[in-house]
C-alpha cells in the first residue's frame, strides 16, 4: 500500500509563479515543491498563485496540508493613494481576515506567509515608511493565526537589482531566495 500524498497549496501573486523567472519550474513555488518531493514523501502541488492577485481574489475554500501565501503587494499598488491618505487599517483587517479564513479552513496546516519587498526603483520616504508599517502588520497577523514568516523583505533588502526583474518581479535568483525562505520555515519548525 502506497503512502498517501499530501497537498501543497500555493496561494498568492507573482512572487510565487514561474513566468518572470524565464524558466519553466523556476518560480518559488515550483522550486519549493521540488525540495518537498526530495524529502521522500509524496507531495501534490495545487498551485493557485496567479499574476496580479489581490487579497480579495484568493480562492476559497482552499485546502492543503502545507500552504504558502504571498499577497499584499498588488493591493498596496492598486490602493496606494487611499492607504497613504486614510492609513493601513483596512489593509490590516483584510489581511487578517484572509489569514483567519485560511486557518479556519485548514486548522492543522503548516502555513507560511511571505511579507512584501521593495521594488528596484527607490521609494520615497513616505512609501518606505508605509512598506515598513505593512510588514509590521503582516508579522502581527501571522503570529495571530500561528503561521510562519517568510521574511522576503529582509532577504531582498539591498539585493533588489539582483533578485528582481521588470522593477518588481522576482528573477530566477529572487525566486530561489523565496523558495529558500519557505524551506527555512519548515526546517526551523523541525519539519512537517
Amino acid at each position: 500500500m502506497g503512502t498517501k500524498s499530501r497537498i501543497y497549496l500555493s496561494l498568492g501573486d507573482s512572487m510565487s509563479i514561474d513566468p518572470y523567472t524565464g524558466v519553466r519550474g523556476g518560480g518559488a513555488v515550483s522550486q519549493f515543491h521540488g525540495w518537498l518531493k526530495s524529502l521522500g514523501q509524496p507531495w501534490r502541488l495545487d498551485n493557485r498563485a496567479v499574476d496580479m492577485c489581490r487579497m480579495r481574489y484568493v480562492p476559497a475554500p482552499a485546502k492543503g496540508d502545507l500552504i504558502t501565501l504571498t499577497i499584499g503587494g498588488n493591493d498596496l499598488l492598486a490602493d496606494q493613494e487611499e492607504y497613504l491618505k486614510k492609513g493601513l487599517d483596512s489593509f490590516a483587517e483584510e489581511h487578517l481576515g484572509l489569514l483567519t479564513r485560511l486557518r479556519a479552513d485548514n486548522p492543522d496546516a503548516f502555513l507560511i506567509v511571505g511579507n512584501i519587498y521593495a521594488p528596484q526603483a527607490p521609494l520615497t520616504d513616505q512609501l518606505a515608511r508605509a512598506l515598513d508599517e505593512v510588514n509590521t502588520i503582516i508579522f502581527a497577523n501571522i503570529k495571530n493565526v500561528g503561521a510562519h514568516l517568510a521574511d522576503i523583505r529582509r532577504a531582498f533588502r539591498g539585493h533588489e537589482q539582483e533578485y528582481l526583474c521588470y522593477d518588481i518581479e522576482p528573477s530566477l535568483k529572487g525566486a530561489a531566495v523565496i523558495a529558500g525562505l519557505f524551506k527555512k520555515a519548515v526546517v526551523t519548525a523541525g519539519g512537517l
